[in-house]
């Protein structure tokens, strides 16, 4: 299975060995990979492991997880990426509807280790409803990691 992060490398390869914490990150984009990673496989323990610690008091295990649950996600792809900053869209199908949100995010590191502070949402857009014996949306991106080739909607992630 490709890594949901969008890179070429298998999940075993890539974002898995953050998620189940054999190596940490090593920089801010890796961790917003990750994070992405574990939004698709529905992974919110670790979502909520990876925010700042300040940040933590503000969240909940459930509500992340409830958020993961609800939506597949489809594709990551990363804008512009610098030191402590990652800017991305995260493709995702929730009721049936393909949407975008585009965010400008900020980590730092704490104790040594890539943490996410918080993040400027500059799109959030509902993109398309999408009906069942369409092709698939994740068709349409690259790097969609679950994507099968020219199925219908409701044969691919509309199961």
């Amino acid at each position: 299975m490709l890594c949901p992060c969008g890179s070429t490398l298998s999940f075993n390869a890539c974002c898995q060995v953050f998620i189940t914490q054999k190596q940490p990150p090593c920089t801010a984009e890796q961790l917003m990979r990750s994070r992405f990673s574990a939004y698709a496989i529905k992974d919110g323990q670790y979502i909520f492991n990876t925010y700042g610690a300040a940040q933590q008091l503000n969240q909940s295990v459930g509500e992340i997880q409830s958020w993961a649950d609800e939506c597949l996600w489809l594709a990551l792809v990363i804008h512009e990426s610098e030191k402590n900053t990652v800017e991305f869209s995260a493709y995702y199908i929730v009721d049936n509807t393909l949407c975008e949100l585009r965010e400008k995010s900020n980590f730092n590191l704490e104790q040594g280790l890539w943490r996410y502070i918080d993040g400027d949402i500059t799109e959030h857009n509902e993109i398309a409803k999408i009906k069942r014996n369409e092709t698939c949306p994740c068709n349409n991106y690259a790097t969609a990691w679950s994507a099968k080739k020219d199925k219908k909607f409701k044969h691919c992630c509309g199961k």
